[in-house]
């Protein structure tokens, strides 16, 4: 797969897609947008990969949404713009609903509509040096691209509010406290740190890895009750995977098992 806006490298079940529009910070504009949901969309249906990594070129994860782009949409009409907007998120929001564990790794600016791509990552792995903002209400904005869902989720609504509402910069240390990232690692380490993760997570089990993205993910806006006949389900598949019967067979073996996603 090769995309203008994209670069991708594999390591074994572990794909790093990187954003590369470097000369702007990584600012998500249409081409963008079309190359990422064809990207994620490929990697969902590809079975040797288990694990994606998102970063981004240069000296950003991703800076906001490209001023030019949105000039554009400013000239359009209320429905024009609606439109565009909605086929916009989704396409950026697919890191949701692709049933494998993506992983955040962030670095230098991460701030507006790139502070809301990172946070609909599964996990975030953050360098030290990162600088985090919903600087929204700046651009006469409100939070956008699921932005509304996922910050209260991780910090609450009270923070969320304080951080929409201020539109101030906050650093990596700050983003590890409140939740808006898992880790905080030192500058040059971000990519060994992540990698090994990721690595680590492709070694289990990929259906399950997957399901259970679905699950918590479902969970997260179900009721108890809601949530346990969705585990009863999906764990009804899961017992009769190749995968299941090779974990069991490995323990009571005492050998490292190995999965092949089916």
């Amino acid at each position: 797969m090769n995309y203008s806006t994209l670069k991708l490298e594999q390591h074994q079940h572990v794909m790093h897609v990187q954003l590369n529009r470097p000369d702007v910070m990584n600012s998500l504009n249409q081409e963008l947008a079309d190359d990422f949901y064809h990207c994620f969309n490929e990697l969902n249906k590809n079975r040797e990969v288990r694990v994606i990594v998102l970063s981004g070129a240069g000296r950003a994860f991703c800076a906001g949404g490209d001023i030019s782009f949105l000039k554009i949409i400013s000239g359009q009409t209320h429905t024009e713009t609606r439109n565009l907007l909605g086929d916009l998120f989704n396409k950026f929001t697919i890191v949701a609903r692709v049933e494998k564990p993506v992983i955040g790794a962030l670095h230098g600016f991460v701030l507006g509509a790139g502070f809301s791509l990172a946070l609909v990552c599964d996990l975030r792995i953050a360098a030290e040096g990162t600088k985090f903002g919903a600087e929204f209400p700046m651009m006469g904005l409100i939070p956008e691209l699921g932005c509304n869902y996922t910050l209260p989720s991780l910090v609450g609504l009270g923070k969320a509010m304080e951080l929409a509402f201020t539109a101030r910069r906050f650093d990596a240390s700050e983003a590890g406290r409140i939740g808006v990232v898992n880790k905080v690692i030192p500058d040059d380490k971000l990519m060994d740190d992540v990698m090994a993760l990721a690595h680590n997570i492709a070694g289990l089990p990929p259906l399950a890895m997957g399901l259970t993205k679905v699950a918590l993910r479902k969970g997260a806006v179900s009721s108890l009750e809601e949530s346990i006949k969705l585990e009863a389900n999906i764990n009804a598949l899961c017992y009769h995977t190749d995968d299941h019967k090779e974990a069991t067979s490995a323990f009571l073996e005492k050998r490292k098992p190995i999965f092949k996603g089916r």
